[in-house]
Parts: structure tokens; C-alpha cells; sequence
């Protein structure tokens, strides 16, 4: 019974996961738009309700950004566009904001009993960029300091842009490479991350406004 309730639950996650598809692996709100926009498709053969929102701070403070529409039903193939809308007020102007955007889908109502079905959820970021920034990504993601001192490793960001580093690989006097997960380095903020002795960094990237990799030259300033 345990087998046959794992085997149905790994069968009903691929098939609802595969139902609602995101175009966008992050949203970048410009202020200098009005709204921002994400498109969803149903690419089933049946009908899904998909549910939209944004997660609220650590504070419990609402995020002053609003979907819509925050609940559309999706037809099979057909698509949708979430937009999402700031208010004007509560985000900080000489920095960029982000949040958790959800979108969960779910599922139709089986036709048979006994069926385990599961409402899927994706997560995924929301930067929002106030207009007076004219800074770019890749800029700021090159003009990152970092430096290793002690057993730690520091990344220093003196932008106004958040900076999600990926495929940190380091080597240490032996040679032996590894590979470091490091947070996501919020606007005018150090990490530290903690590193082995006689340690240098071999590889470094970044994700940037496209959800694509691009590399750093890993040269320590």
C-alpha cells in the first residue's frame, strides 16, 4: 500500500506540474512602467483554476503590489497574463524591492474515488526596480568586491541591485574543487560565507535579468 500511494503520488505531481506552465523564471518590475507582466499556459487537456499572489514580509507586512487577476480559470491551451500592479507607496526609492510571487494551480476534480491529487505551487522572485535606477545587472554583478580572509569568504555589493550569485566553485592548496551556496547578496550588504584555508576561487556567476548564467572573471579586489 505504501508503494502503490508513493508511486500515485510521484504520478500526480509530474502530471499537475506539467499542466501550468511559467514563461519566466523571474519578474523585473520597472518603475518606469506601470505594471509588470507574466504569462501562464495551460498546456493540458483539461480545465485548471490557477491562484496568484505574493507573499507578505517577514514584518507581516502586506507587499504594497497587487496581481490580477489573482484567480483565472485556464482552459486546455489556452494562456493567461498576470500582471502585477504597484501602489506607488511603501517601497524604497534608491533600491530595488523583491518578493515571492506564487502561482498554484489546481486541478480539476477527478472523475474516479480514492485519487490523490496534489495542488502544485511555483515560486518565483518579483525585483522591483524604482525608475531613478539606471544602474543594469550585469554592471553591478561585475563590480561586486570579494575577498577572502581568515576561513571566510566576503562578497561586498555597494549597488542598489540584488545579485544572486550561482556555480561559486573554489580550490583549495590541493587543488580539490568544491562548490559554495551562497545567498542572494541584497543591495549595499556583505555575505560571508566559510571557506577552508588557502583557499581560492576558480569559478564564479551570476543570474541575470533573463534567468540566464553569465559568468564572472573570479579576480579578488
Amino acid at each position: 500500500m505504501k508503494r502503490y500511494l508513493l508511486l500515485l503520488m510521484v504520478f500526480c505531481m509530474t502530471q499537475a506540474h506539467s499542466a501550468i506552465q511559467i514563461e519566466s523564471s523571474r519578474i523585473i518590475y520597472s518603475g518606469e512602467s506601470n505594471s509588470a507582466s507574466l504569462k501562464i499556459n495551460n498546456v493540458s487537456k483539461e480545465n485548471y483554476i490557477v491562484q496568484s499572489w505574493l507573499d507578505k514580509s517577514k514584518d507581516n507586512v502586506k507587499p504594497p503590489i497587487v496581481v490580477v487577476p489573482p484567480l483565472v480559470k485556464l482552459k486546455p491551451e489556452q494562456s493567461a497574463l498576470l500582471r502585477f500592479i504597484y501602489s506607488g507607496y511603501g517601497l524604497p526609492a534608491d533600491r530595488e524591492s523583491v518578493f515571492w510571487v506564487n502561482v498554484q494551480e489546481v486541478p480539476p476534480k477527478p472523475q474516479e474515488e480514492n485519487v490523490l491529487q496534489l495542488a502544485i505551487r511555483t515560486r518565483l522572485k518579483l525585483f522591483y526596480r524604482p525608475a531613478q535606477l539606471k544602474n543594469t545587472l550585469d554592471k553591478e554583478a561585475k563590480k561586486m568586491e570579494w575577498k577572502i580572509k581568515d576561513n571566510t569568504l566576503l562578497f561586498r555589493n555597494e549597488g542598489p541591485l540584488h545579485i544572486t550569485l550561482t556555480s561559486v566553485e573554489i580550490a583549495d592548496e590541493k587543488g580539490k574543487t568544491s562548490q559554495l551556496n551562497v545567498p542572494m547578496i541584497s543591495p549595499f550588504s556583505t555575505v560571508s560565507v566559510p571557506v577552508a584555508r588557502q583557499t581560492h576561487v576558480t569559478r564564479m556567476s551570476y543570474i541575470n535579468d533573463f534567468g540566464a548564467v553569465v559568468a564572472i572573471v573570479p579576480t579578488a579586489k
